[in-house]
């Protein structure tokens, strides 16, 4: 009976070309990993409304492997919140003091993420792609105006039954679009295998300083000043804003003066978001009253920037401020630390660029049902620069963020999320400002971390020799939680995620007095169901069975003509119909196929049978055991009897094959034993 079962599946498979589209599932077996496999698409739209199915991808910024149809993604608004750009201690959070921050209201969306599943490919030249379902979030994307920048991406997610590491997963550097995250997600077991996942430094950026000679206009008390003066020191980026001038893996980078990338300026000590202030100077006719820059903040708030040399006045960067909204389904990078003032020069990087601040940590977010092996997980922010002699230092980035949910083995994992130390420096024996720490950032986990995880803030950099911090102050510890629960991190879709189900073909073919309906569709899921339905006028259908994993179904022959059609159900309760097809069960062919000899000895067998249409087409297929087509020919049948000669039967191994004999309309088959 299986041996007939399978057959009558092969006839359909060969004679009518049905097809199954491949699950989007993750293949069962072990992938070994050595590369980052994501790609990083920045999104175009201005505006996403939550329950969006459409998003615009701009060209992929990081990574080779295009967007598949039921791909696993990951949606995360990078920057997005609105700081009070006034000249005055309120900047930042709006709250007279502290001069930094940002503003809690509607526009604050930073940190936001999901996870969605692509509907149709998308190259790595960007497109429109298309979700399975609406997205829960709104997202936005705005270059610099009126508030500082917006920015959302979209992560091709490397998605896993079984991973093992192989080698160092490292993030792509934040640009300003894309970049900063590492996203995995497993199955069943991840083998870190003694490896590393890191986006360290990899988050936002630091302000980078230039050597400036002073000029009018300035204030020893700016909060906010514009970058195109000739004193004072660079913001560093953040959730709010990316300055124009930034330190980006160790080169400056201009984004343009139309770029100041924070309402009322990029300069000076203000600390837009999580991001460190850059060092008001204490003399700004000259900038050579150097002060240091602010330590970019997470989970913990960073350090204030060292004071300015010989008049020693407080105007070093304010901290970079707390992410307050942070929780396990939403996080944001690490923010960059501020630059210090310098009129020098000093530092064995030119142009003053020694003095500039360090970049933050990135994210990365590890799902699987279980871990084992050790292995870290490290976002730590970067540590400032600690050439420069007499003029200020950068402030330190601040840790990153972490999500690892696992069924368990986390116990094996250090997790590192610490902020970067201040930037120090000689002052040739008097003191000039340094540079506040990073921040500390922040770590979930759903179970216990090794003893060695960290989300410690910074040290506050040094200057006369290591002698003092002048008032610098360090970056302040993060946040550290191991009793994550799943509703409390992003829903991912981890098996096989259901797609909608669109027929491409159905088919009914009349075989050994059975009628066999089959069909195509786009995209298949284990948990799909389909419906087989019949009916004798072609209007009103009754269900004659469900299939459930399978393309097909059998059902006895009845009336002379019969209508059939498949209705497919989904478990979201969604339906859909196939067109009607229809059988008329009276146009058979063939009949009373046979062979011979049987079994076959020689290099030639003849098939015998009977039609009764004149000068019809037909195809012979002869298939092995095993299901592969082996030989095909197209013949004309004769009306009556048809004799037609299977040749050259001594080139096939002894066996068993089948014989197929099929029109547009009906297939006949027999089975027959070679043996030599």
């Amino acid at each position: 009976m299986k041996f007939l079962f399978f057959f009558i599946f092969l006839l359909i498979a060969q004679c009518s070309g049905l097809k199954t589209a491949a699950q989007n599932c993750p293949v069962s077996g072990t992938t070994f990993l050595t590369t980052n496999p994501s790609t990083y698409y920045p999104a175009t739209d201005s505006v996403i409304n939550p329950g969006a199915k459409i998003i615009h991808l701009g060209a992929a910024g990081y990574g080779n492997t295009p967007i598949s149809t039921g791909e696993l993604l990951l949606l995360i608004q990078m920057q997005g919140a609105q700081i009070n750009s006034s000249n005055t201690t309120s900047y930042g959070d709006g709250i007279a003091g502290g001069a930094s921050g940002y503003l809690t209201n509607a526009s604050l969306k930073a940190g936001t993420m999901e996870y969605v599943v692509a509907t149709n490919t998308v190259p790595l030249t960007g497109g429109t792609l298309n979700l399975l379902s609406g997205t829960v979030n709104g997202y936005k994307n705005q270059a610099f105006g009126a508030d500082g920048q917006y920015r959302f991406q979209l992560v091709r997610v490397g998605l896993y039954y079984n991973l093992t590491l192989g080698a160092t997963i490292t993030a792509p550097a934040w640009n300003g679009t894309a970049g900063g995250v590492v996203v995995l997600s497993i199955t069943n077991t991840l083998n870190f295998n003694g490896q590393t996942i890191s986006a360290a430094g990899l988050g936002f950026r630091g302000g980078a300083a230039r050597q400036l000679p002073g000029g009018n206009g300035g204030m020893n008390t700016d909060i906010v000043s514009t970058a195109n003066k000739n004193y004072h020191a660079s913001k560093g980026e953040g959730i709010a804003g990316t300055p124009r001038f930034v330190n980006n893996q160790g080169l400056i980078v201009d984004n343009g003066s139309a770029n100041e990338g924070y309402p009322n300026g990029s300069f000076a000590m203000g600390a837009p978001g999580n991001a460190g202030g850059g060092g008001t100077d204490g003399n700004p006719s000259a900038n050579d009253q150097n002060s240091g820059g602010g330590g970019g903040a997470n989970g913990g708030a960073g350090g204030r920037g060292g004071n300015s040399w010989n008049s020693n006045l407080p105007v070093g960067g304010a901290p970079g401020s707390v992410f307050a909204q942070q929780t396990a389904s939403r996080l944001v990078m690490g923010g960059g630390g501020g630059a210090g003032t310098t009129n020098n020069g000093t530092g064995n990087l030119s142009a003053g660029f020694s003095t500039s601040g360090a970049i933050g940590g990135g994210i990365v977010l590890v799902t699987a049902n279980a871990i084992i092996g050790t292995g870290t997980i490290d976002v730590s922010g970067e540590n400032a620069f600690i050439t420069v002699l007499n003029d200020g230092s950068g402030g330190g980035g601040a840790g990153g963020s972490i999500l690892l949910y696992a069924g368990n083995g986390t116990s094996n994992i250090t997790a590192l999320a610490k902020g970067g130390t201040g930037g120090a420096n000689t002052g040739t024996g008097s003191p000039h400002g340094p540079g506040g720490g990073g921040g500390g950032g922040v770590i979930y986990s759903s179970g216990p971390l090794s003893a060695a995880s960290s989300v410690a803030g910074g040290a506050a950099g040094t200057t006369a020799f290591g002698t003092t911090n002048y008032n610098a102050s360090s970056g302040v510890s993060g946040l550290l939680a191991t009793n994550v629960t799943r509703s409390q991190v992003p829903n991912q879709f981890l098996y096989c995620s259901l797609l909608p189900v669109n027929f491409i073909a159905v088919h009914a073919a009349a075989v050994n007095d059975k009628a066999i309906i089959d069909w195509q569709v786009t995209t298949a899921s284990a948990n799909q169901r389909f419906l087989v339905e019949k009916s004798e006028d072609g209007v009103n259908f009754v269900t004659i069975g469900t299939v459930s994993n399978a393309f097909s179904f059998t059902a006895p022959a009845e009336a002379a003509v019969m209508y059939y059609r498949v209705r497919a159900l989904d478990i979201a309760g969604q339906t859909m119909i196939s067109p009607v097809v229809q059988l008329k069960q009276q146009s058979r062919p063939m009949v009373k196929l046979s062979i011979a000899p049987n079994p076959a000895t020689g290099d030639i067998a003849v098939l015998h049978f009977v039609s009764d249409r004149p000068s019809a087409s037909a195809r012979i297929n002869i298939i092995s055991s095993n299901g592969i087509l082996l030989r095909q020919q197209e013949v004309r049948l004769q009306m009556g009897i048809n004799n037609i000669q299977c040749e050259h039967l001594m080139t096939l191994p002894n066996g068993y094959y089948i014989v197929q004999v099929c029109n547009d309309q009906s297939v006949s088959q027999v089975k027959f034993l070679l043996q030599h």
